[in-house]
């Protein structure tokens, strides 16, 4: 078993040093929010954030590549809150700020236009964040750190300086206990960057 592994990890990694992986990074504005459905009514609460990311590309045939990345993402958003406490609801709405570690894995159809290439992207993405607390004087609890999800978007490159947008949005309910009328929270995100890749 162990040998068989190895083999494997070895293919693998002669296959991708044969594939001329081109590495790169980007950095830009993220638009987060948080999606509230209520009685099937969607509502958003946004925030302006940063999200830097260091990528490669991984070519599978002249049109399509792998894109995986490892990103740094400000995130966040609002949403509102009600908590039945004595008989009594106590509704407000709580504004969300916290890191997350992502990692997005990404199918890249390439569009090649004399010097300058399109790309359209999608994929799934894996998360993690850093530790988030809503607090109030009845009630206190934690975001679910973990998230899973899916992303696309496109990118235009010119001599390796790229402009992308990219959204993605949580599969995972953020709130780990909530009231018998409260909705799903899930986390949504619009990233505007520019980046380089080293050829």
């Amino acid at each position: 078993m162990r040998k068989g592994g190895f083999i494997l990890m070895m293919c693998l990694l002669s296959w991708a040093m044969e594939a001329k992986i081109t590495w790169g990074v980007r950095a830009g504005l993220s638009y987060s929010s948080l999606t509230q459905i209520v009685d099937e009514e969607v509502t958003y609460g946004g925030r302006l954030g940063f999200s830097v990311a260091g990528l490669a590309d991984i070519p599978l045939s002249r049109r399509f590549s792998i894109c995986p990345e490892l990103a740094f993402v400000n995130q966040g958003g609002s949403y509102d809150y009600a908590y039945l406490v004595y008989d009594d609801i106590k509704a407000g709405r709580h504004a969300c700020n916290y890191y997350s570690l992502q990692l997005p894995v990404n199918l890249v159809y390439k569009i090649n236009l004399g010097n300058w290439q399109m790309g359209v992207q999608a994929g799934p993405f894996v998360s993690v964040s850093t530790r988030e607390r809503e607090r109030h004087e009845w009630k206190t609890r934690d975001f679910r750190p973990f998230d899973i999800g899916a992303g696309t978007g496109l990118y235009v490159e010119h001599r390796h300086v790229f402009f992308s947008v990219y959204a993605q949005t949580g599969f995972i309910d953020k709130l780990r206990e909530k009231q018998p009328f409260e909705s799903q929270i899930y986390q949504n995100d619009v990233t505007f960057s520019f980046g380089y890749r080293f050829r």
